[in-house]
C-alpha cells in the first residue's frame, strides 16, 4: 500500500525498495478485533529476510481487547526472532488501550512509535545503517 496516501499509482517499486533494504510495511486496516489480528499474526509470522517490521495503524478503526493482546503476542514474536518493529500512525483514541495492555509500552520507550510511516522507515533506515545491514553502497 502507498506510503504517500495522496499519490496515487501502483506501489510496487516502492515495497520492492523497501524489501531491499530489508523493511516491511505492513498497514493494518479497519477494527483490530481478535479475528483480524489472528489472521494478522499468521500473515506477519511467515515474514522472512527482514530485519525491520512497520507495523502502519493509521487506518485502525478500533482496537478491542483481543486484538490489542493477539498484537502483543506478534510483536513479541518478531523481536525474538531478532526482528525490529516500528509502529506509525496511531490515532489518538488507541494509544490508551494499547498503552493500558502494555502493547506498545516498550516501543515506545525505545523509541520505535511514529506519527507518521515516513519517519518510521527514517528511523528504520537510520538503525539499519547503525547496525551495518545497510551500507552506503546498499541504500
Amino acid at each position: 500500500m502507498s506510503l504517500r496516501p495522496d499519490l496515487p499509482g501502483d506501489h510496487t517499486d516502492e515495497e520492492h525498495a523497501l524489501l531491499a533494504e530489508h523493511i516491511v510495511a505492513y498497514r493494518l486496516d479497519g477494527p483490530l478485533f481478535f479475528a483480524a489480528a489472528h489472521r494478522f499474526l499468521l500473515r506477519l509470522s511467515q515474514v522472512a529476510a527482514v530485519s525491520v517490521v512497520i507495523l502502519r495503524m493509521s487506518r485502525v478503526t478500533t482496537v478491542d481487547a483481543g486484538g490489542a493482546l493477539v498484537l502483543a503476542d506478534a510483536i513479541g514474536r518478531l523481536r525474538r526472532r531478532g526482528i525490529t518493529v516500528y509502529v506509525s500512525g496511531i490515532r489518538d483514541d488507541h494509544h490508551q488501550p494499547l498503552n493500558a495492555l502494555g502493547v506498545i509500552a516498550r516501543l515506545d520507550e525505545e523509541g520505535h512509535v511514529f506519527a507518521t510511516t515516513p519517519q518510521a522507515i527514517a528511523a528504520a533506515r537510520d538503525h539499519l545503517h547503525r547496525t551495518g545491514v545497510l551500507t552506503a553502497d546498499r541504500a
